[in-house]
């Protein structure tokens, strides 16, 4: 049987219905919310690789563009990591080098150069992809990185700033480690991106469906790097979308749409997704994610507005408040605590959603809230007592043992 997840008015009259895919989706988004904020701007940083060139080079104490020669040798033909140990001048010969169990190494002598690794650990050499020469001085701009989690704020911008050149590289393997860093940077970072892609570029790159996985980091940059001609070409793709109540790539043009129309478009926005009862929740998961994103990376002015407009949100939207009860805490924004009481308390409040609830109204600290969150939890207790006094019974019944 389909399992469904009804939104109801303020009567408690059903007026849509999710399906269960769509009510898995909500459960994976409020654990994301639930979750401490990652650095990464959760638009995009889903689609990035999990392991990046300039991640694997962290890893490596050398890195080489070599040739093969033919049975089981190498020439280098440029050194992109050196080791102190070792000298990988032009032409040094790589003798058999051991490679790590399954890489797909090239043998014969007429094959394309690649770049190779030499991992810290164990001193296996690894394949990381077909490399010329004459994209050396590229490689090397990815030695030196920090990883991830050591990175601070400035970090992603210096980083950003390294990469962005590097987008749709002709070196695949460059190309991907461009996208994926930038990525998964923070939303802040990326908008050390401005000016430095062209925006003809991401056109051209958004509209090549071989692309399709990148969109969304593309239409964020096409937003950053918006002039006046962009920023009503963005216009016009969202209010088509809103016409339609399409999906497609929303809530990286709302972000880009935010970007590039300033505070004149999130008003209008703002009208439209967060102010009109008949939006799907589909597409109010997806302005939320874009808003909070801005939110995010913007002054405490800023956030502030946003709190009070996702308020605003759980009385125009009831099913859809547990939703951005953990941005509403995480911004310390405790004016909608009597509306999460009343919430609480009513029909409208779907289970998967019942928990960001419960956390919010904890976290405000105050008396009314711990109140109904005591009531809450003893009545959902006694509920359960109540289901297993009915449960045990009944099987012991069909069981036989009970005369």
């Amino acid at each position: 049987m389909r399992k469904e997840i009804r939104d109801t008015d303020l009567a408690g009259r059903p007026s849509r219905v999710i399906t269960g895919a769509l009510a898995t989706v909500l459960v994976f988004l409020m654990m994301l919310m639930m979750s401490p904020p990652a650095e990464a701007c959760p638009i995009c940083s889903g689609t990035a690789p999990n392991l990046t060139l300039l991640q694997k080079l962290i890893n490596a104490d050398r890195a080489v563009i070599a040739r093969p020669l033919g049975g089981g040798d190498f020439e280098v033909l440029e050194s992109i990591k050196a080791s102190p140990k070792e000298n990988d001048r032009p032409g040094t010969r790589l003798r058999k080098p051991k490679f790590v169990p399954g890489e797909d190494v090239p043998t014969r002598a007429d094959a394309p150069s690649v770049l190779l690794l030499r991992q810290s650990l164990g001193g296996a050499w690894v394949v990381a992809g077909p490399m010329p020469a004459s994209a050396a001085p590229a490689a090397r701009l990815l030695v030196g990185g920090k990883r991830s989690t050591d990175m601070t704020l400035a970090d992603w911008q210096a980083r950003v700033v390294t990469l962005a050149p590097l987008l749709e590289h002709p070196v695949p393997v460059l190309a991907e480690t461009a996208y994926g860093e930038i990525a998964r940077s923070p939303y802040a970072a990326m908008r050390s991106a401005r000016g430095r892609v062209k925006p003809a570029d991401l056109r051209t790159w958004l509209a090549d469906p071989g692309r399709a996985p990148r969109r969304s980091l593309y239409w964020l940059l096409y937003g950053i790097n918006a002039g006046p001609a962009e920023a009503r070409d963005i216009a016009a793709r969202v209010d088509a979308l809103g016409r339609s109540n399409g999906l497609t790539d929303l809530s990286s043009l709302l972000a880009a749409d935010l970007e590039a129309g300033g505070s004149t478009r999130r008003a209008v926005l703002r009208k439209r997704y967060f102010e009109d009862r008949s939006r799907t929740l589909p597409e109010l998961q997806e302005a939320v994610l874009a808003f909070t994103v801005h939110a995010d990376a913007g002054d405490a002015a800023l956030r502030r507005d946003t709190a009070t407009m996702f308020g605003g949100m759980v009385r125009t939207h009831r099913a859809l408040g547990g939703l951005v009860a953990a941005d509403l805490a995480r911004w310390q924004y405790w004016e909608a605590v009597p509306d999460y009481i009343a919430l609480l308390r009513s029909r409208a409040l779907h289970p998967v959603m019942r928990q960001p609830v419960l956390d919010y109204l904890t976290a405000s600290g105050r008396p009314d809230a711990l109140a109904a969150v005591a009531a809450a939890v003893a009545a959902a207790e006694a509920a359960r007592r109540t289901e297993s006094a009915a449960v045990i019974p009944t099987a012991a019944l069909l069981s036989g043992r009970i005369p």
